[in-house]
């Protein structure tokens, strides 16, 4: 049998190495595709992205932030200075800073305020003003550092925050219910020197208990009428005085916490002493 021909072999199955008659490839028939949803890509991705933008939520701004920056410090200065004062002065002047009756007076819109520089109102705040003060007009002991030894940072960051509280357009807080402990009055309530222990006690327990111990609505009990105190030994009011009484105590029927020593870490037990004689005199 004879070979094939090579020259008629049948042609008819291209092979798919054949580039065609112009030597190129055949195109990408996904080409036109691709480019269409690159243009389309291209056209609608600035509106997705305008609309993603439009969802988004606006930018947390910090309450404090405005007031910050004309006090030229940082909103969390005053945040931490809103949290000191509710610790140590919301007690005496209110949550609000609105003043509590015969206790605290408004620091909210407060002349007193506005007219002190910083410097000023961070002395008052360290020292304190007892009732025998002479710019003392309420009779009611200002315990220095809030009551709550609150250190130097703490207090300054009050002053920031008070300064939050202060409104130009408005009119100043009247003070008028609390100017009632003034001259002869005051003196006369407080009985001259008190004896032993009364200015200890002035200054770390009657902005709770009052100035002779008649007690004040919603923080101290009354101490001249107490039964509490005259069933105690002076030893046992001495421990319980060191102690305090928490709000969490079970016997604590006032919601509002006794500090340890009056808030006072430096008074002394010979100090505590004397505070007991002079409450013991409240029942004579």
């Amino acid at each position: 049998m004879s070979k094939p021909d090579s020259n008629h072999l049948d042609h008819s199955v291209s092979d798919p190495r054949d580039t065609g008659s112009m030597g190129q490839q055949n195109p990408d028939k996904y080409k036109w595709h691709a480019v269409g949803a690159i243009v389309v890509i291209g056209l609608t991705l600035p509106g997705i992205l305008g609309i993603i933008v439009a969802a988004l939520p606006e930018p947390v701004v910090h309450p404090w932030a405005q007031k910050a920056e004309a006090l030229g410090v940082t909103p969390d200065r005053i945040a931490l200075g809103e949290t000191a004062y509710k610790m140590g002065c919301a007690l005496c002047h209110g949550a609000d800073a609105n003043g509590v009756a015969r206790l605290g007076k408004p620091l909210r819109n407060s002349e007193f305020v506005q007219d002190l520089d910083d410097d000023a109102l961070f002395s008052v705040i360290t020292t304190g003003r007892l009732p025998g003060d002479p710019e003392n007009t309420t009779g009611q002991a200002m315990p220095a550092r809030g009551n709550m030894n609150l250190g130097n940072d703490a207090l300054w960051s009050v002053i920031y925050y008070l300064r939050t509280l202060q409104d130009p357009d408005q009119a100043f807080a009247s003070v008028e219910d609390w100017n009632i402990m003034t001259g002869e009055s005051m003196a006369g309530l407080m009985g001259g020197s008190g004896g032993i222990g009364h200015d200890l006690f002035v200054s770390s327990c009657s902005a709770c208990h009052g100035v002779v111990g008649e007690g004040m609505e919603g923080l101290g009990k009354p101490l001249s009428t107490s039964e509490f105190t005259t069933s105690k030994t002076d030893e046992e009011l001495m421990a319980f005085i060191k102690t305090g009484r928490p709000i969490w105590d079970a016997e604590n029927t006032t919601g509002v916490d006794m500090p340890p020593k009056g808030g006072n870490p430096a008074i002394t037990d010979e100090q505590i002493n004397d505070i007991i004689k002079y409450i013991r005199s409240l029942h004579q």
